[in-house]
């Protein structure tokens, strides 16, 4: 929810940064399109993106943990080898 929600918010921020921009001469239909048409584009694409970015810091996170604990066992397992 809180990934839509931020989306809706980035859209509409980047509808009014596109219509400033391409509306510094005077107002129109096609400056308001395009502003409308990236905003939309940036609010549905944005908690894709957000997903992916939590996923693979999920994954980096528990690789590091994994790694850690080997490391762990390896360096008990020297100090302690079977007999």
């Amino acid at each position: 929810m809180i990934r839509r929600i931020t989306g809706i918010i980035l859209g509409v921020l980047v509808f009014f940064v596109v219509y400033w921009i391409t509306g510094l001469g005077t107002p129109s239909n096609p400056n308001w399109a395009l502003a409308a048409l990236m905003g939309l584009v940036v609010a549905l694409i944005w908690p894709w993106i957000f997903g992916l970015i939590m996923v693979r810091r999920v994954r980096q996170n528990r690789q590091a943990e994994i790694d850690e604990e080997v490391q762990r066992q390896l360096a008990q397992q020297q100090k302690n080898p079977p007999s």
